[in-house]
This record gives structure tokens, sequence and C-alpha cells, in this order.
């Protein structure tokens, strides 16, 4: 199971950079569709049949950007580790590509495995995958959510819904990187109304991705130690290798710092929608420290830090994250 992804430098800086050009026929054909309202019993056949890309261009060591950025080996360990393959050229539409796969996989493995998150959670993580989709294909209307899952069966596999649950993670992680870069692209060029835009869909994604830390771990703790952490521990990986290593995650970060002094000097119409951004940073925190307690984490070790609790680890994160984006 391989996901390609752009590297995140190579990601959209406009909200009309994510309309699909038209070399890139087979993508944009299955977002049309989808844009379209493809009933739910022909979603997943049609999304089994994107084809697969033909090819793949080298990433260099070092990628110039406005946010101080290395996809060093650490970035790329954890790449290798969770099957993932980098793009620096958005060619055969790799963005929009991305986004199909981690549906298919969210649907497949929903489907196939059920889930024990709430109706309005599920909804907030398809939904947004669907919108980005919809946006590829130049609409706007948001979809209903066609889908709906059973209820979690016990014997789902683990590895598989770490892996599957860690894409979708990845791509709306990058949906959350093009969202804020928009956002700040309007803001720079005095378009309120897109700014406010790309606002709100950066909280709308951040609700996804509390929604996909749930499902992601929706797995036992005895699964998780005996199955799961294991394959992230020498002899497979390197000592201190950890999920905040992840390349997109990793640039987030630094963009956050980047656009700290657009947050902090916002025209007054948008104040509202920044508070409902900064608490839903937070709330995605709170997502990760609820699975990581279920894990054991509250008391257990991080994997990166080696000392402190992970949820300790993480309650120190979202202080600081919410710090760099929030008002003085």
């Amino acid at each position: 199971m391989t996901l390609i992804l752009l590297h995140p430098t190579s990601l959209p800086r406009r909200e009309e950079q994510l309309s699909l050009a038209v070399d890139a026929p087979a993508p944009l054909r299955l977002a049309r569709r989808l844009a379209a309202g493809v009933s739910g019993t022909d979603l997943l056949d049609r999304l089994r049949a994107l084809p697969a890309r033909s090819g793949s261009v080298a990433l260099p060591e070092r990628v110039k950007s406005g946010v101080p950025y290395t996809y060093d080996h650490r970035l790329r360990e954890f790449d290798e580790h969770f099957g993932v393959e980098r793009v620096d050229v958005d060619t055969d539409g790799v963005f929009a590509r991305s986004l199909l796969v981690a549906y298919r996989s969210l649907l497949e493995e929903g489907l196939a495995s059920g889930t024990r998150m709430s109706w309005a959670r599920w909804s907030a993580l398809v939904s947004m995958l669907q919108t980005m989709i919809v946006r590829c294909a130049g609409e706007t209307a948001d979809l209903p959510v066609a889908v709906r899952p059973p209820l979690l069966r016990w014997h789902l596999d683990p590895e598989r819904r770490w892996r599957v649950g860690h894409h979708v993670f990845f791509v709306v992680t990058q949906c959350l990187i093009v969202a804020l870069q928009s956002f700040v692209t309007a803001l720079r060029e005095d378009d309120l109304a897109g700014a406010r835009r790309g606002l709100r869909l950066a909280t709308r994604l951040l609700d996804a991705s509390s929604a996909a830390f749930v499902f992601t771990a929706e797995f036992g703790a005895n699964q998780y130690h005996h199955t799961v952490r294991p394959t992230m521990e020498p002899p497979f990986v390197s000592a201190g290798f950890s999920g905040l290593l992840s390349p997109d995650h990793h640039y987030l970060v630094r963009l956050f710092a980047e656009v700290r002094p657009t947050l902090r000097a916002l025209p007054a119409d948008l104040v509202a929608d920044h508070a409902a951004f900064v608490r839903a940073l937070g709330a995605v925190y709170e997502s990760h420290k609820y699975v990581c307690a279920r894990f054991g984490g509250d008391t257990g070790a991080s994997l990166r830090t080696g000392a402190l609790p992970a949820v300790e680890v993480l309650h120190a994160l979202k202080l600081a994250r919410t710090k760099i984006v929030g008002r003085p």
C-alpha cells in the first residue's frame, strides 16, 4: 500500500491552483464524477478504477522554500516506514490523486472493519476529503456523505488500520497546508473573502484531523504494543522514530511560525474565524492525547523522548503550537 505525495514545498499556494489541469485526465474525470454526486453504490468501484501513476520525479535532498525545511534522513525514513513516495512536481495530478487514493483507502477500511466514531466525526473526515476532491474539479459545492460504515469489528488488522489512518492524516495535513497558504496569499492581496474561505477551510480540516486520529487507533492496547509499536523501534527504524517526524507535519509546524505575524494582525472581521481555528487546533492535540492514553501513553514513555510520558509531551506541544498561532 503505497501513497504518492507531493513534497510539501510544492503544494498549491493559491485557492485557484487546486483545479486540475487538462494534463491530468484520470483524476480530473474522477473528481468531476464525484462532484456530480456519484451514489454510494458506485463510489468505491469508480475509486478503484483510478489508474496507477506512470512514474515519479526524484526529490532533491534540500528544497528551497520560504519555510525552513529539509527532507533529511529522518523524514525519509518516516516516509519509507509508512509506504510514502515523494515527488516535487505536480504532474499527472499528484495532489488530486493522493486525495482520491486516501479517500478510497478510508472507505475500504471503514466498510471492511467498521468504526466506533460518531456519524458527526465520520462525516467531518469524509466530507473534507470530498470537499477537496470537488475543488480539484473546479467546483465548490459540498456533497452529502454517501457511505456509512458498520460498527467496528474487533478482528480488524491493526497494522492495516494504522497505515490507512496515517495515509489519510498525511493527505489531510497537506490540505491544511494548502488552506493556510491560500489564506495568507489572499490576505496579502487584500482579498478578505478569500482569506475567510481559507481560514474556515483550515478549521474544518483540523476537525477532520481530529477524526483521523481516532479512526487510526481503533484497536486494542495489546495489539498496539505487540504488533504496531515494535515496528517503530530499533532494529526496524532508528532510535527516536516518532509520528512527529512526518514531513508534512514537520513543514506545517514551520508554516505556523511563518504565518504567526499575519495571524496576530488580522482584520477585525476575521477575529471570530481565527478563534475557531485555534480551538480546532487545540482539539487535534486533545484527540492525539486521547489516542496515546488509550495505548498507555499517559504513563508510558514517548517514542521520541524516551523519558516523559507521551501525553505530557503532547500537552506541552499543544500549549506551544496554539500559542504560536494565537493572538496576544
